[in-house]
């Protein structure tokens, strides 16, 4: 089937589809074939939110538009593709009747790079890309033009599963393998494509201000929608620190302010800056003002010409 047909035929589906669902599953010819299953996105009302239960490729087959993976805005067009691993989620905004979206959902895990018995130093470097960004982002973007090789490869594929002939699992594995490769080979693993997103350090800060007390890092990687592994690499990249030198920086200062009142005890102070015990905060402490509480306190009172005595 050419790609213009495909494409037609794609399309015919998605107009001949009455129910309200998100997705339209294409059944495969032979019902043995158990290697993923495609759905493509239906052109319903509304956003189509989702969370990936197994390894899922979303392929560009025609059009462009901006969904949302892991609280990140991505712009897929016309060839690309995006490889998410489980638990990923997404949303898919209100689509034209241009945009055809079609989905592989596989049924068990797949781990192309495992499958390559030894890569030279070069192979390597783009290896070693390939699975930073799966354990941090927990996706691979995949940029192909519309006449790639890699996308009519990706083309064929929906083909075949549509119509299935001898040796269709080994056709499409095979054709899988091509695509995964020629695409890291040609592309170096662009990178995302991300939209109105820029990481930025005050952000951070205003946050860490608001949330001090009990902050973690997973609850602020997702209000920043990254990946926590991510957001912490990219917080020590862009700010030269680390995410908990950042929040210790800030319950230091709120002690040495909450020191200086001679109302609240040392107690107080360690459970209202968000440590839990007082030896470890003891610790942090004479790290950052090589000092102790204690001793800042006298000082800070002495300042102030408060007498307790």
């Amino acid at each position: 089937m050419t790609a213009a047909r495909l494409e037609q035929y794609l399309a015919s589906v998605l107009q001949a589809t009455s129910t309200d669902t998100n997705e339209v599953c294409l059944k495969p010819v032979n019902s043995t074939f158990d290697l993923f299953t495609i759905y493509l996105e239906n052109h319903n009302t509304g956003l189509h939110r989702y969370q990936t239960a197994r390894q899922t490729i979303i392929f560009m087959v025609a059009g462009t538009i901006n969904i949302k993976i892991n609280g990140k805005n991505i712009r897929l067009a016309t060839g690309n593709s995006v490889f998410l691993e489980p638990k990923c989620e997404y949303d898919v905004p209100q689509q034209t009747k241009e945009d055809i979206i079609v989905k592989f959902e596989f049924t068990n895990h797949l781990n192309f790079l495992n499958a390559i018995a030894k890569f030279n130093d070069d192979e390597q470097k783009i290896v070693s890309q390939v699975k930073l960004s799966l354990k941090t982002e927990r996706l691979l973007y995949l940029k192909n033009s519309k006449l790639a090789k890699s996308t009519q490869l990706m083309r064929r594929i929906v083909d075949e599963y549509l119509n299935q002939n001898l040796f269709t699992s080994e056709m499409i594995s095979a054709e899988l393998m091509m695509a995964f490769l020629t695409t890291i080979r040609n592309q170096k693993l662009s990178a995302l494509p991300l939209v109105n997103y820029e990481f930025a350090e005050t952000a951070l800060d205003q946050y860490i201000d608001e949330n001090f007390a009990h902050i973690t890092l997973e609850q602020t990687a997702k209000h920043f929608g990254l990946n926590p592994n991510y957001f912490s690499t990219l917080v020590k990249q862009k700010t030269g620190k680390s995410f908990v030198e950042h929040v210790d920086e800030r319950r230091m200062q709120e002690a040495r302010t909450l020191l200086a009142r001679p109302d609240i005890s040392v107690r107080d102070i360690i459970a209202q800056v968000g440590y839990s015990g007082k030896s470890f905060f003891y610790k942090k402490f004479n790290e950052y003002y090589h000092e102790t509480p204690v001793q800042m306190r006298t000082e800070l009172f002495r300042q102030a010409n408060i007498n307790l005595k």
